[in-house]
């Protein structure tokens, strides 16, 4: 069963649709100062405890864009601010179809006047699509070394609030096609 909120496994990555290279450097940059303070009311507003609802699918196969493993889990969510305005969410969910419960942390950092994710250095910057009063559009990419060669992932990430919720969707390609994602929502 595909989930609702992707695109069929294996399709192409937006950045490919695009006619771009999805294995380039992200075009990173600073954050306006109008987007610093953004950011700092939206990680603000977020901090609390959370009830919490997850869907995820993995594509299992590299040649059928059908044969896909899916799952729903529930659970809760604290996100802490900290004194440099970084925020961190840390969840619990637990998947009754799996019978297993499973933590997720989500870094995400304004060093040095950028937006960062999972590293507060360089290596977490961040190519920015959209930043608002009520979202955060990104993207990410990383090279994992796999045996004598490597794995270009790039990652699409958004983060949308209203009141008293917020979602956050990820999805996931590698080598240029779409191989699992996550929609994590959250409730007061």
């Amino acid at each position: 069963m595909q989930p609702s909120f992707a695109e069929q496994c294996l399709a192409p990555s937006p950045t490919l649709l695009k006619g771009e290279d999805p294995y380039a450097p992200i075009k990173d940059r600073d954050l306006t100062p109008g987007e610093n303070d953004t950011l700092k009311r939206l990680y603000q507003s977020l901090t609390g405890n959370w009830r919490a609802t997850a869907e995820t699918f993995f594509c299992t196969s590299a040649d059928d864009p059908d044969d896909v493993d899916s799952d729903r889990a529930t659970g809760q969510a604290k996100v802490v601010v900290d004194y440099s305005g970084d925020l961190t969410m840390t969840a619990e969910f637990y998947s009754p179809r799996q019978k297993s419960s499973h933590q997720e942390i989500l870094h995400m950092f304004q060093s040095n006047n950028r937006l960062r994710i999972e590293h507060d250095t360089g290596a977490g910057d961040v190519e920015l699509i959209d930043i608002s009063g009520h979202t955060i559009s990104c993207l990410y990419r990383r090279i994992v070394p796999m045996g004598k060669g490597s794995s270009r992932r790039e990652f699409f990430f958004t983060l949308h609030a209203a009141a008293d919720a917020f979602t956050i969707e990820q999805q996931l390609y590698i080598q240029g096609r779409l191989s699992s994602g996550q929609s994590w929502h959250f409730k007061r």
